[in-house]
């Protein structure tokens, strides 16, 4: 039936084949069909990446139609942003859902999101329309936002009108993160305590599933990564030693010991090496610029102070957050590594390294300024730290020619005609080249603040120039006063 096919052929017609009736049926105009038969005839990749990209725009316009139409239903029903019954907003909720074909579950969070979003901000749903920005992408961002007043999501628009590049290559988790820096910088006591009530109404729960067990649990930010941390590097650790079981077994059993193999009143056996980010000031001086725990995210700087100041030792005579802390059952030990940044207070400083692999604090350094995969809209956690230009060609193991990415992207950057450099040290900006006329950037996130300056001031040129590349002879020097 299908042996003739070929992906070439001008599948695309003009007008609908003879015997279509369904005036709802998608079809394309004159212009897009030729245009699409055209580049999937084309012998260039690049031809048929814009068939793909432009795809993606369309389907991004036609969501925000979408929004549009849910917002339209939502107001029909008299709902408002102040007000909006529950069992209105549920029915209409799952109205949407169905003729978006789409599970019931996080319907209403959709319909919160419309509601918000076409009244308040205005530039985030311009782009939105233009396709500029997916639907996940702008349910990411508008998702920590939800909670917040009006007036403080319309600021939250012009900011990002000022900054108009800013969310062109995140991943969603990225956004999504970005977005919560935005409420926590505003918002520092009231995520501090909801976070510590979380913590309060931490749980495991343990069920049947088919033909298994499943294990849910909540816990703290801090107890969390520490347990994933040393699940991980247990199972690395066995698979290194020639195990022949999967990671995921390997994860699963490293679970299992842990929880029987320490007596409930001591503390488990991890070694709590959290990279805590925050300035001095914020530790110090109780400044509130946001703090972030790499794995996770930011946090309160509030949180974060709490967090330095609980790891000393739990005595009998200790403050009762300090005991709630230590009954937590996670030994931390502390340490405190002074970062550098650059003259523009937002962009780690470089470290070199003689060696091929990239090792110790380098490797550490780089995972603190790359918390998300660099490769463009990956969700992923970067595990690997690689160089961008490959060390083959001549790449150098140093900060600027490393980034951190996922062990899948990792292995995608070495497909032939794959080619990536790096543009800038600070903010730290790599150009990747998938194919032949196909380009895309990245660029790290802040580690302090939201928004570098120079996105915020436009114009001719930044107002703080990035760092160029460059390969200095020897060490750097400290300037003398």
């Amino acid at each position: 039936m299908f042996e003739d096919l070929d992906v070439s052929r001008n599948y695309f017609e003009e007008l609908p084949p003879e015997g279509w009736s369904f005036e709802g049926a998608p079809r394309l105009d004159p212009f897009d069909a030729a245009f699409i038969n055209q580049a999937l005839d084309s012998t260039k990749a690049s031809d048929c990446i814009t068939v793909i990209e432009q795809a993606e725009r369309q389907q991004a316009f036609w969501s925000s139609v979408q929004a549009r139409a849910a917002a339209r239903i939502d107001s029909l029903t008299g709902c408002t942003p102040e007000d909006h019954p529950v069992d209105q907003e549920r029915g209409t909720a799952h109205m949407v859902a169905i003729a978006r074909r789409r599970s019931q579950s996080g319907s209403i969070a959709y319909l919160h999101c419309m509601r918000n979003l076409i009244p308040d901000m205005p530039y985030l749903f311009s782009r939105f329309e233009a396709g500029d920005l997916s639907e996940s992408l702008v349910l990411a961002i508008m998702g920590p936002l939800d909670d917040l007043p009006s007036d403080e999501r319309r600021i939250f628009d012009r900011m990002y009108a000022h900054a108009p590049s800013l969310f062109d290559s995140m991943s969603t988790k990225a956004a999504r993160d970005f977005a919560q820096k935005y409420v926590d910088t505003n918002h520092s006591e009231e995520q501090t305590l909801r976070m510590e009530k979380k913590a309060r109404d931490r749980f495991v729960h343990i069920r049947p599933g088919k033909d298994c067990m499943l294990v849910n649990a909540r816990l703290p930010i801090e107890v969390g990564l520490a347990l994933k941390n040393d699940l991980e590097s247990k199972a690395m650790a066995a698979k290194s030693a020639g195990d022949q079981r999967t990671l995921e077994q390997l994860r699963a059993d490293a679970l299992v010991g842990t929880a029987t193999g320490a007596p409930l009143d001591r503390p488990l056996p991890v070694k709590l090496h959290i990279n805590l980010v925050m300035t001095d000031k914020s530790l110090l001086l109780g400044e509130n610029q946001l703090a972030g725990i790499t794995g996770y995210g930011s946090i309160p700087a509030e949180y974060a102070r709490r967090l330095a100041i609980a790891w000393q030792a739990a005595g009998p005579d200790s403050p009762e957050e300090v005991l709630d802390l230590f009954r937590r059952r996670v030994v931390a030990l502390p340490m405190l590594r002074r970062l550098f940044l650059e003259p523009n207070g937002q962009d780690l400083v470089a470290m070199d390294s003689k060696e091929r692999l990239f090792k110790g604090q380098l490797r550490q350094m780089i995972l603190l300024r790359d918390p998300f995969c660099r490769t463009p809209h990956c969700n992923n956690t970067p595990s690997h730290v690689d160089h961008v230009m490959q060390h083959a060609k001549g790449g150098q193991t140093d900060y600027s020619n490393a980034s951190g990415r996922c062990p899948a992207c990792n292995l995608a950057k070495e497909t032939p005609g794959w080619e990536e450099e790096v543009v800038s040290e600070a903010p730290h900006k790599i150009r990747i080249r998938p194919t032949s006329g196909v380009e895309y950037a990245s660029t790290s996130p802040t580690l302090v603040g939201l928004v570098r300056l120079e996105q915020l001031i436009g114009g001719d040129g930044p107002f703080i120039p990035p760092v160029p590349v460059k390969k200095p002879p020897g060490r750097r020097k400290t300037a003398s006063k």
